[in-house]
């Protein structure tokens, strides 16, 4: 990863705007890469996805049928059926033919393909005869070689997110791999004394909530999890653990992005000579986020401790950090309409749980406590309100896993 030149040194506490615009301008693309299609989902276009073959390759019959040589009646009925993926020797003549299957190749020597409730079939003088039923339509279910695209037609541009669709798309092309950037690895890291993994809470002690379910999260960022560690608040411990070697493109990290006593990261970064792009953001919960990186190279996004707090930061400001390491062209915001916020004082931009209801609009759910995720239950997405949100405004929604 390399870093742009010219960034300017970011305010303390930016509206989610600005954090997402410090992002983009703070943090250049990741390496680009050769990946096999079924390996590249969550990724990122490096290179335009062209189609290596016709789609069909050949002409094929679209329905189970008849394929059929000249106007007809056809005299003559081959007694093999012509089967998808089977090869077959036969070659129809005018006034020929064939029993097809559903996208088997017509033969040589076909003019039209007749699927099964369009025929008719009599024996004459003891022989099939098939002919078109009485008032079908004149129409040819013939599948024709390139119908749907010819080669090296363009799919997908570069710095389109690599879909389940456009996977499946590159494979029907004949594409085996993709160049891409990404899908971005991180390394999750879960900080504080008081968290605990396994077994009976002691005294001041409370239960991992988030670690477990954090990666369903990251995934609706496009972020892979290559595993989960808890560190104590020690900053001889933390400073190891980050310098430790790894394959990682990126650091999520849980806690210690305050400055309370317990809290060492932003000296650690300090002193390890880390750039930081993003110091805090105006938004509440998740005011605490942090985006830096590391001497090498690695990506450092900071989450509050609490679990709401960090998964509102996460899906706030997580999407915009894959979409500057990979490049990636941003998709379209999404937004909804809220039936029921009150105006809101101060600066920071709130983000609430939100209930999609009947007819379109989104309701909120009250108060979210940031010590759990209770509050997430039932909803679709968060809002985010900036200040002087009221009742009946279009705001922007980022939408919780399913």
């Amino acid at each position: 990863m390399s870093a742009r030149a010219g960034v300017v040194v970011p305010a303390v506490g930016c509206g989610l705007a600005e954090v997402r615009a410090l992002v983009a301008a703070g943090l250049g693309p990741m390496a680009v890469r050769e990946l096999p299609v079924a390996e590249a989902v969550g990724a990122t276009l490096a290179a335009a996805l062209t189609t290596g073959t016709p789609l069909p390759r050949v002409d094929t019959a679209a329905m189970d049928g008849y394929a059929v040589a000249g106007p007809g009646p056809w005299w003559q009925l081959h007694e093999r059926v012509r089967a998808a993926g089977r090869t077959c020797s036969v070659v129809l003549a005018p006034g020929e033919a064939v029993r097809i299957a559903t996208g088997a190749a017509t033969p040589l020597g076909t003019t039209a393909t007749l699927r099964d409730e369009h025929v008719v079939t009599t024996t004459v003088s003891g022989k099939a005869v098939v002919m078109r039923a009485p008032g079908a339509p004149v129409r040819d279910d013939t599948r024709r070689q390139g119908e749907q695209w010819d080669s090296g037609v363009e799919l997908a541009r570069t710095g389109a997110r690599v879909s389940a669709a456009l996977a499946s798309a590159a494979l029907s092309a004949e594409a085996e791999t993709v160049t891409v950037r990404g899908p971005l690895r991180a390394d999750v890291v879960m900080t504080g004394d008081e968290i605990r993994a396994v077994g009976p809470l002691g005294a001041g002690e409370t239960r991992d909530s988030l670690g477990p379910v954090l990666p369903e999260f990251l995934r609706c960022c496009d972020i892979q999890s290559t595993g989960l560690w808890h560190l104590a608040d020690d900053p001889d411990l933390l400073r190891s653990w980050l310098g430790l070697k790894s394959h990682a493109d990126l650091v999520v990290m849980v806690g210690a992005t305050g400055r309370g006593a317990a809290d060492h990261l932003r000296t650690l970064l300090a002193e390890d000579g880390a750039r930081i792009i993003v110091e805090r953001a105006s938004i509440r919960p998740g005011g605490s986020t942090l985006v830096a990186q590391l001497p090498d190279g690695r990506v450092l996004l900071g989450l509050p401790g609490n679990p709401l707090a960090a998964v509102t930061a996460l899906l706030a400001v997580g999407p915009a950090v894959v979409d500057a390491l990979t490049a990636r062209t941003p998709g379209p915001t999404r937004w909804g309409r809220l039936s029921d916020a009150g105006v809101l004082a101060g600066e920071a931009t709130r983000i609430v749980p939100v209930q999609q209801q009947i007819g379109g609009v989104w309701r909120s759910t009250g108060p979210a406590h940031t010590p759990h995720l209770a509050g997430l239950i039932g909803c679709q997405a968060l809002a985010v309100l900036p200040p002087g949100t009221g009742r009946g405004t279009l705001v922007e929604l980022l939408p919780l896993p399913h």
